[in-house]
């Protein structure tokens, strides 16, 4: 079995998160370097949002780093739930950058500023945009490929970057082609509320995670293997089974029924087949059978 603390993909993680900090601190320069040209308040919000990816990306290589800990005696099912609280801090970090926009976009509707150079912000920030969603592709591309939550979570809120310059891309066009300052704020207001609502849903994943939420697709495909075996008459029954997530490894276990006939050696043998096709289904995964006979009456809760 391998042990759930490493991932053998951690090296290739690892990098891409540096790339993402990286690319990360480029991208924050050149909104705020937008910003300070421009004053416009959408631009501002852009900007803090992308302080909050760069802040995420850091908190998530320690978490990672962490949870790819080797499991030991005080922790044996290994450090994979730091991952989720990774994902935790991070919604919590664009909750806030969310309330600082709104706060700054009422401030600037109450008493609008003048904007300044709206055509060279328009085009610095068409550029922003299109690496900005290279770099989203890119984390996203790998989370999916590495199975990594942290990965997919930062490479959602980089999708969700893009949008954002993209509105702010609209704002300076409007306020350029109207002449009403007010748009900006309002914009960034906007802005504000698609930011809050990703936040609440990292939070949301990070606590399903804790909380050990089952994957529904986790859980059809270990239901499907056991059907199948059932279907052949290699098991009479099954109930009591469950799937969670610690980071990218699945704990899974499960009650089978066999035929009152079979001796101990031939149940565990089927078991233990059982256990492996689902790890190996599974990818990284550890499967444990309790094997009862089939007329055995099923405990509470089955």
């Amino acid at each position: 079995m391998p042990d759930p603390g490493v991932d053998p993909n951690w090296p290739h993680v690892r990098r891409v998160v540096r790339v993402a900090i990286g690319a990360g601190l480029l991208l924050v320069a050149a909104k705020f370097a937008v910003f300070l040209l421009t004053r416009s308040a959408a631009a501002l919000s852009d900007a803090l949002e992308s302080i909050v990816n760069i802040v995420a990306a850091a908190v998530a290589l320690y978490s990672l780093s962490l949870s790819n800990k080797p499991a030991d005696r005080d922790h044996p099912y290994g450090h994979g739930k730091a991952e989720f609280m990774a994902i935790a801090v991070e919604g919590g970090l664009v909750l806030f950058a969310g309330l600082a926009i709104i706060f700054e976009s009422v401030r600037r509707l109450l008493s609008p500023p003048t904007l300044h150079r709206l055509d060279v912000g328009v085009a610095a920030n068409a550029v922003i945009a299109a690496a900005s969603a290279a770099l989203a592709f890119y984390v996203l591309r790998a989370g999916r490929r590495l199975n990594n939550d942290v990965l997919l979570a930062d490479g959602k809120h980089l999708l969700s970057d893009v949008l954002t310059t993209s509105g702010v891309i609209v704002g300076l066009i409007l306020v350029r082609l109207t002449g009403m300052v007010w748009i900006d704020a309002a914009l960034a207001l906007i802005l504000a509320v698609v930011i809050l609502v990703t936040g609440w849903r990292l939070l949301g994943r990070s606590v399903d995670g804790l909380m050990d939420k089952t994957d529904p697709a986790d859980f059809a495909l270990v239901d499907g293997i056991l059907a199948d075996e059932q279907n052949a008459g290699r098991i009479r029954g099954r109930h009591k089974v469950r799937v969670r997530r610690n980071g990218p490894f699945r704990w899974v276990d499960m009650h089978l029924q066999v035929a009152p006939e079979m001796t101990v050696a031939e149940s565990h043998a089927l078991a233990s087949r059982i256990e492996g096709r689902i790890e190996q289904a599974l990818g990284r995964a550890n499967a444990t059978a309790h094997v009862e006979p089939h007329d055995q009456t099923p405990r509470s809760g089955a």
